[in-house]
């Protein structure tokens, strides 16, 4: 569970980003209309690895977030989970699309 004000935020942001930031996938003969059900249909099915992955990070960041917070690094940890989960959610809905027989541009996804 996402602990605190920032963990949740991070979460929130995290998730309106990869909502926001939908590649183009394309496919010969497929309608708008099955296009928009096999992205939900992935993006239902990476939603369960994807929320154990941000539990993880979570009770982490519960753990060790004192020690962060003497150190001053109060803000680094939330945003390197939230582009975590960008990249991480990102793979995922990529992969499960080309499962589908759907293509993207030729671009980079991960981002440093």
């Amino acid at each position: 569970m996402v602990r605190g004000w920032k963990g949740r935020f991070a979460v929130v942001a995290a998730l309106a980003l990869v909502a926001c930031s939908k590649p183009d996938y394309s496919r010969d003969g497929i309608s708008d209309d099955q296009r928009h059900k096999d992205e939900a249909l992935c993006r239902s099915q990476i939603e369960g690895p994807l929320a154990k992955e941000r539990g993880i990070v979570a009770d982490r960041e519960a753990t060790l977030g004192g020690t962060d917070q003497r150190l001053g690094r109060t803000q680094l940890p939330d945003q390197m989970a939230a582009r975590d989960d960008r990249n991480r959610s990102a793979a995922l809905m990529d992969s499960c699309m080309k499962a589908r027989g759907y293509s993207t541009p030729n671009r980079y996804r991960i981002t440093y």
